[in-house]
């Protein structure tokens, strides 16, 4: 079973969104990597609120949302407009589209949260068209502040864990890549708060003392690299939309 994100419906967009106006940089970086020419069919697995979906169906004929949360999808119709997306509650292992429905698909920092990932690529497989795409998307964090990266081993033992070269090692190919740069401007204290209040999907399923002890772990971190972890830094980060094609394609 794929991980809900009904109880990060509140939260989500102040967490995980771009910084204002970033988003359309993301969506034209995908759209150029899809070669979008606003004549596709596009499905997108883990549509959630449409923090993706929503910038970037303006380049494609139809945008198509699945996603096992009904909150965080009604959020997505809340917010939308003219955008033409539409969704659809569903497991990205067991897609409500018949074969050969869709010139695309768009997954966003979604398969960790699946554990029978491999599954789900099969799905995209069966319901792209022949010569349809993958645009696997993903954000490379400044290492400085990547809570990832300092606690690595919590990252090797998380849901879905899968080497960074699992597509290939599947059988797709990476055929290019587009990229966004943009800045954030973080608060070291209040990423040590957000983990603290369960805001992060990987503390959901830890225990109080495994909570704290992974909260200990970052706050020492941040005590060593920052002078005054209550102050603002600016990241670098970097949106990358890749593309693969399935092997039987």
């Amino acid at each position: 079973m794929s991980v809900p994100f009904d109880r990060a419906v509140e939260f989500y967009d102040q967490t995980r969104g771009f910084p204002p106006g970033e988003e359309k940089g993301a969506a034209a970086a995908l759209a150029r990597a899809g070669q979008f020419n606003g004549q596709e069919r596009v499905l997108e697995i883990g549509v959630g609120t449409g923090r993706i979906a929503l910038p970037t169906a303006p380049y494609v004929r139809a945008y198509f949302g699945v996603d096992i949360s009904l909150p965080m999808m009604r959020r997505l119709i809340a917010k939308r407009s003219d955008e033409r997306v539409q969704v659809a509650q569903g497991d990205a292992t067991r897609l409500p589209y018949p074969p050969a429905t869709f010139d695309a698909a768009v997954a966003v920092h979604v398969f960790h949260l699946i554990p029978n990932w491999q599954d789900a690529l099969k799905e995209l497989a069966r319901v792209l068209r022949p010569g349809g795409v993958l645009l696997h998307c993903t954000t490379d964090h400044g290492e400085i502040i990547n809570i990832n990266e300092i606690l690595r081993s919590d990252v090797e033992r998380a849901v879905g864990t899968r080497s960074p070269t699992f597509l290939e090692d599947s059988g797709w190919h990476m055929v290019r890549e587009e990229t966004h740069p943009y800045t954030v401007s973080l608060i070291p204290i209040e990423l040590v708060n957000h983990e603290r209040q369960r805001m992060s999907s990987r503390t959901w399923t830890l225990s109080d003392d495994e909570l704290e002890a992974r909260v200990q772990v970052i706050e020492q971190a941040f005590r060593e690299r920052f002078a005054d972890p209550t102050q603002a830094i600016a990241v670098q980060h970097v949106f990358r939309a890749r593309v693969y094609q399935p092997a039987d394609h």
